[in-house]
């Protein structure tokens, strides 16, 4: 028996990211989540560890591996930076 192709997906906690996980699995692919940590600041209101924790209530529905990994300093560094050094020189940010 042959066999089924892996697909990693990104898993946000949200509906769609859900479903399209769901959706391959009833495809016949072997499905594995991924939860990309891209901000960590004590002082933000953004709660990724709610959002993981999301995502791990889906994992666990649909019964599929759930990996986690930071970009954090990545973001910051690459894209997050870019912005405040491109709004004090007066310009917009291009992403």
């Amino acid at each position: 028996m042959p066999e089924r192709p892996l697909v990693i997906v990104g898993l946000s906690g949200g509906v769609d990211s859900s479903v399209a996980a769901l959706r391959l699995l009833e495809a016949g692919y072997h499905v594995e989540g991924l939860f990309m940590f891209n901000w960590e600041d004590p002082q933000s209101d953004c709660d990724a560890a709610r959002d993981y924790q999301d995502a791990r209530s889906v994992c666990e529905e649909l019964d599929i591996p759930l990996h986690r990994v930071s970009f954090a300093a990545e973001y910051r560094a690459q894209v997050f930076q870019y912005f405040l050094d491109e709004y004090a020189a007066g310009r917009t940010p291009n992403p």
